[in-house]
C-alpha cells in the first residue's frame, strides 16, 4: 500500500468514526428522551390510579350521604304529618268544647 492510499484509508476511517460518534450521540439522546417519556407515562398511570381510587371513595361517600338525606326526608315528612294531625285534633276538640259550652 502506498502512503497516499493509507492516508486516504485513514481519512476514510476517521470520517466513518466521526459519523458513528454522531450517530451514537443521537441514539443516546433518543434513548434518554424515551426514558423520560416512559417515566412520565408511568407517573401518569400512577396519578390515574390515585384519581380512580379517590373517585371510588367519593362515590361511596356520596352514596352514604344520599342515604342519610333520604332518611332525613322521610323523618321530616312523618313529623309534619304528626304535627298536622295534632293541630287538627286540637282544633276539633276546641270546636267541640265551644259547641258543648254554648249549647248547654
Amino acid at each position: 500500500m502506498q502512503p497516499s492510499e493509507m492516508e486516504r484509508s485513514i481519512l476514510s476511517l476517521h470520517t466513518q468514526i466521526t459519523a458513528l460518534r454522531r450517530d451514537m450521540k443521537t441514539a443516546f439522546r433518543r434513548i434518554d428522551e424515551q426514558t423520560r417519556l416512559t417515566d412520565t407515562v408511568h407517573q401518569l398511570a400512577l396519578s390515574i390510579r390515585d384519581l380512580a381510587n379517590k373517585q371510588e371513595n367519593t362515590q361511596q361517600q356520596m352514596g352514604a350521604l344520599r342515604q342519610d338525606v333520604d332518611d332525613l326526608k322521610g323523618r321530616s315528612g312523618k313529623r309534619w304529618d304528626l304535627m298536622v294531625m295534632e293541630i287538627i285534633k286540637y282544633v276539633a276538640l276546641t270546636a267541640a268544647g265551644y259547641l258543648i259550652a254554648h249549647l248547654f
